[in-house]
This record gives C-alpha cells, structure tokens and sequence, in this order.
C-alpha cells in the first residue's frame, strides 16, 4: 500500500485595505493638498508686494557698492536697473 503526502506551502497575502483606512488615507491627502495650496498662495503674495521701483533700487544699491571696484560692471547694473524700472 502506497501512500502520498502532498505539503501546501501557504504565502500570507499582504492585509487589504480597508473601507475606513481608504477614507482615512483620502483625508490626509486632501489636508496635505489644503496645506500646500495655502502655504503657496502665502508666498506669492508676498513676492507680488516688491514693485518694479523697489527692485531696480536693490540693483542700484549694489551697483554703488562696487563702483569704485568695477565701475564699468556698475555702469550695466544702473542701465539694467533702468530698464527694468521703464519695462
């Protein structure tokens, strides 16, 4: 009489998500989308309140900090400051 021993080999199969895990990970995606859309409309703002004016006196400013070292690079930071004033 013969005889046949057949071993399953049984693989766990990784948990399935869940209905409330599914809703829970679809929350924390929209807060995260909220948060990144308020912190971006914060910082435009910000960088929209600097006229034209403002940033052509930074670049003048720096341009009399090194005239007396590179006068002709200087002379371009004015016209290029000027220009971006009238543009």
């Amino acid at each position: 009489m013969a005889s046949t021993t057949l071993q399953a080999i049984s693989l766990s199969r990784p948990p399935q998500a869940t209905v409330g895990a599914s809703l829970h990970a679809l929350c924390v995606a929209g807060k995260n989308l909220v948060v990144a859309l308020w912190h971006a409309a914060a910082s435009t703002g910000r960088t929209q309140a600097r006229t034209r004016f403002d940033e052509a006196e930074d670049v003048r400013a720096f341009a009399a900090s090194i005239q007396k070292t590179d006068p002709g690079f200087a002379m371009d930071l004015f016209a290029a400051a000027d220009r971006h004033e009238r543009s």
